[in-house]
């Protein structure tokens, strides 16, 4: 595999660790506290460290509940209905 190629495996880490570090990001924009959103979300402060991180162990459920509770539940339904599909294609 040609080194500029990013394989699969890869490039699911890294939207990972985007996603984990945007919630992270929202979650202190919004003034709320780990414990507050971990509460909110029904998961542990150790499963909201392991989102923010974007480590794939958590169920993609769990990453769900955290993007509801911080209101960013539109951004998924954009993926959802196909409306933002053009994003992951890029």
């Amino acid at each position: 595999m040609p080194s500029h190629v990013i394989s699969n495996s890869s490039l699911e880490r890294q939207l990972l660790i985007q996603l984990g570090g945007r919630l992270r990001a929202e979650r202190a924009h919004q003034g709320w506290t780990a414990s507050q959103v971990a509460e909110r979300a029904g998961i542990s402060r150790t499963t909201l460290a392991s989102v923010e991180a974007g480590a794939p162990s958590p169920a993609i459920g769990t990453y769900l509940k955290v993007m509801g509770v911080l209101g960013l539940a539109g951004d998924l339904a954009l993926v959802a209905t196909g409306e933002g599909a053009g994003i992951l294609r890029s």
